[in-house]
């Protein structure tokens, strides 16, 4: 009996574990996604200040990516006026470009999508706030214009060491070699996936402005004491038109501003997730407090007749469930910054270098991950501590252990009637023309949500009965058993079921929404796509307009239109507008955009423009009327003779021009990408013509030549990236739903421990009794499978009717998926059950009969 008993207490600490376990998979979702934001915000920061200046000039706009070129620039008198200002120790003149792109030793290009190849003439002064700026790591800077300093992120993926030959891929030259000498950065080396690439200044002059004299920008260093604010004004009236002086604090909270935009979601998005996985670990807590309690109940009852209070009984259950929060709260802040630690690990291995910045414990994450995780355990523990403390001494005394059916009672309504408000809610976003139908969505979502949790035991009962009958046919006596197992304790069956229910339709609604999404994308890429070619950059960055040329003068070709994209501002606006430039043919036979209104003719000798019909109807403007348009390279009067759509793929921007006329505002040395039509009437051959546009491109590896159906792939690959993303994240809710089957099982074994016992005294085999512990938990596994399936089609459905607007305009549901989601499901049942049914199988029969 002592030795049952010591078998017992060890279960019992066991299972808290496995409990706890649920909840530390939960906050360190929390933990880790608070201090790995707050890793990148810090990396940022010294990114940011390391690689500006106390004061810097700057082309207008170049904070924007526009694809545009450089404008007017600054002559050396205008630096050197600036250096004899008061306030100023030193300003330099820099010649940058975001266009340069080292390539590693087998001829690849070293990059990330979309970050930018960072070219710049060397110098080495302070960044803002007297901070390192740019700084040679290993080697020496470049004194011939052979030569090159890259940062050692580059370098290590790029497989070179010092005094190599190095190959650059420049935006107009293409490839050049040059000599290593050098390993360089700002600031404290974080690079965040860009390149940086140090010259002599000739030698950036050649790369960026084909040899011209002068700079594209300032950097300035403030003496000591001097207030940036003051020279900034100073400077403003030597730069004349075209610039904009900034301080570095200015800059780094514009961007800084801009970047926590985007943390912000990351956040939000990590956090979620981890709510999610805490409502799984709520269930599975609540689950196995009102096993322990119930088993307990004897024990709790001698505690009431000696002496003890409710409300001490009560506080004895809620104590120990705060213990199991604080320590699954420390574990799981423990894991979380080991998280944290194993993701930067994973970025510096891909090469996005983030610095010397490390996580940081700070008292915002400890104090979440601590008040997430003893909330959500002392929160899931009332019920059965007010349960506890409510019981009879002599009711729970005379009670037999083993428990015995239960009955459905008021939540069951209450869930009931939360999935009839939720449906309701759903059907007025979906189909009635409600304000803000996601957010009617939202709360219908919820609410079905809730209402299936709490009421699964009733609307799961076709779904036992089905599967019971099935195993009896199959298996018998002991399919029998293990249906009526699992309906012996429908509350916690539902309870069980629910947390695989909750991952299942979640995952479920997502492989819907990623279906239509594909789908969708597909069919309007494929539409709207024109042409047999595209040649388009690889890094998002524009490229040497000159390879349009090439590309009308091959064999085969029948035409190719080029496309240019920039930023502009409107009459006085200070926010800029996405400039497009593009022929009228090149919109009618290379785009599917739609001219809603007008064309793109030249009346009156004012050049014309198509405008955006949303920015026209928010703007107030009207066909025939002239507006002001100001860029990099100058400005021009243009006269709105159309609309258009904005629906074609690339987008070509709120404002079009003809081509003359964005060469005048922006320059014409560049383009966003081409479209090319094989010559079909002359029999030219596809596989040839597009060899003929690869050897086109040879010499700019940042550009790539695909025909229609490579490059809608590309596209829906990027986009099955980030759904895979989700589907990894949404794995830890499942993964907390197979311990909650798994905890649930080893609790209703300890808990039958006699009622197991006298099976085996009539003759239930050990095969037998592990059988029907499987059973029952392929039993609770389906129902939770089934359950989130459909609730996964009614979610995922409603989302896709509501984004029909915005782009995803086909419902396509993955049938097989969501089978494969159910028997997935099974297996994990059968594999949640090995444990819970080897314990069955080897208990002793007496000493499991002698059990009370």
């Amino acid at each position: 009996m002592l030795r049952t008993s010591l078998k017992s207490l060890w279960a019992r600490k066991v299972r808290l574990l496995l409990s706890g376990l649920s909840i530390v998979l939960g906050v360190a979702f929390v933990a880790g996604s608070l201090l790995f934001t707050g890793l990148l915000r810090d990396s940022a920061d010294a990114l940011l200040t390391g690689t500006v200046g106390d004061v810097n000039v700057l082309a207008e706009g170049s904070s924007i990516a526009s694809g545009g070129e450089q404008s007017a620039l600054i002559d050396e008198l205008t630096v050197g006026d600036i250096a004899h200002l008061d306030g100023v120790e030193r300003a330099t003149g820099l010649v940058t470009s975001y266009t340069v792109y080292p390539l590693d030793s087998d001829g690849n290009l070293i990059s990330f999508t979309g970050a930018p190849g960072i070219a710049s003439n060397w110098h080495d002064t302070p960044a803002a706030g007297g901070q390192t700026g740019p700084s040679i790591v290993d080697g020496r800077a470049p004194e011939s214009d052979d030569e090159v300093v890259l940062d050692p992120s580059s370098l290590e993926r790029g497989g070179y060491s010092l005094g190599d030959e190095v190959s650059i891929a420049t935006p107009f030259d293409g490839i050049r070699s040059y000599t290593l000498v050098g390993t360089g950065t700002y600031g404290d080396g974080a690079t965040a996936g860009a390149s940086y690439l140090f010259f002599t200044l000739a030698e950036a002059r050649a790369i960026v402005l084909d040899g011209q004299a002068g700079y594209t920008g300032v950097w300035i260093e403030t003496g000591s004491g001097a207030d940036a604010d003051q020279v900034a004004d100073d400077v403003s009236p030597l730069v004349g038109a075209g610039f904009e002086v900034q301080t570095g604090s200015q800059l780094a909270d514009e961007t800084q501003d801009q970047l926590d935009v985007g943390l912000g979601f990351v956040n939000i998005f990590l956090l979620v997730f981890a709510g999610i996985s805490l409502l799984v670990a709520t269930l599975l807590i609540l689950n196995t407090f009102q096993i322990l309690v119930a088993q307990r109940a004897r024990e709790l009852a001698l505690l009431r007749a000696v002496g003890a209070t409710r409300r001490q009984v009560r506080n004895s259950v809620l104590a120990e469930a705060l213990v199991v929060g604080l320590a699954a709260a420390t574990l799981g802040l423990a894991v979380g910054y080991g998280l944290a630690w194993g993701i930067l690990a994973v970025m510096r291995g891909l090469g996005i270098d983030l610095g010397p910045t490390v996580p940081q414990l700070t008292w915002q994450s400890v104090v979440a991950s601590y008040a997430v995780g003893v909330a959500v355990t002392v929160v899931a523990a009332l019920v059965p501590a007010f349960r506890a403390s409510a019981m009879r001494p002599v009711e729970a005394m005379a009670a037999s252990s083993q428990s015995g059916p239960e009955r459905l009672g008021g939540p069951q309504y209450v869930g009931i009637a939360l999935i009839e408000l939720g449906a309701a809610a759903i059907v007025c976003a979906t189909l009635l023309p409600v304000p803000q139908p996601l957010v009617w969505l939202g709360l219908g979502v919820a609410g079905l949500l809730v209402g299936v949790v709490m009421s699964a035991a009733a609307v799961g009962r076709p779904v036992v009965w089905l599967l019971g009958g099935l195993f009896r046919a199959t298996f018998g006596e002991v399919g029998r058993l293990a249906q009526l197992n699992a309906v012996r304790q429908p509350r916690r069956t539902a309870a069980t079921a629910a947390t695989l229910m909750i991952g299942v339709a979640l995952v479920s609604a997502v492989a819907i929404l990623a279906a239509s999404t594909t789908t969708s994308l597909e069919r309007r890429l494929t539409e709207d796509q024109r042409g047999d070619f595209i040649i388009a950059p690889v890094a998002y960055e524009p490229f040497d307009a000159r390879v349009l040329d090439t590309v009308k003068g091959l064999d085969g070709v029948e035409k190719a239109y080029g496309y240019r994209r920039g930023a502009v501002r409107v009459g006085g606006d200070v926010d800029q507008v996405t400039l497009g430039g593009a022929s009228r043919e090149a919109i009618v036979d290379g785009t599917s955009l739609d001219v809603v209104a007008g064309s793109l003719d030249d009346e009156g000798g004012v050049a014309p423009a198509l405008v955006d019909s949303d920015y026209a109807t928010d703007h107030g403007l009207t066909i025939g009327q002239v507006i002001d348009l100001a860029g990099a390279k100058g400005s021009a009067q243009v006269l709105i003779t159309g609309f258009h759509d904005g629906g074609t793929r690339p987008a070509l921007g709120e404002i079009i021009v003809a081509p003359d006329t964005f060469a005048a505002l922006e320059g014409d040395s560049l383009v966003t990408h081409i479209v090319v039509f094989a010559d079909a009437d002359a029999g030219a051959d596809r596989s040839a013509v597009e060899d003929e546009l690869q050897s086109a491109v040879a010499d700019l590896p940042t550009v790539a030549v695909s025909d229609v159906a490579e490059y809608t792939q590309a596209r829906i690959d990027q986009f099955a990236q980030l759904f895979a993303v989700v589907y990894a994240l949404l794995a830890l809710a499942v993964i907390i739903s197979v311990i909650g089957i798994v905890n649930t099982l080893g609790l209703s074994v300890m808990e039958r421990t006699r009622e197991l016992g006298l099976l085996r005294a009539v003759g239930l085999t050990r095969r037998q009794l592990r059988r029907m512990v499987t059973l029952e938990s392929v039993i609770v596994a389906t129902l939770g499978a089934v359950l989130g399936v459909v609730l996964g089609l009614v979610f995922g459905v409603s989302l896709v009717t509501l984004l029909a607007d915005r782009g995803i305009d086909i419902l396509s549901i993955p049938w097989l998926e969501l089978v494969v989601f159910v028997v997935a499901a099974a297996l994990v049942g059968v594999l949640a059950a090995l444990g819970p049914a080897r314990r069955a199988a080897r208990m002793n029969v007496l000493e499991s009969i002698a059990v009370d």
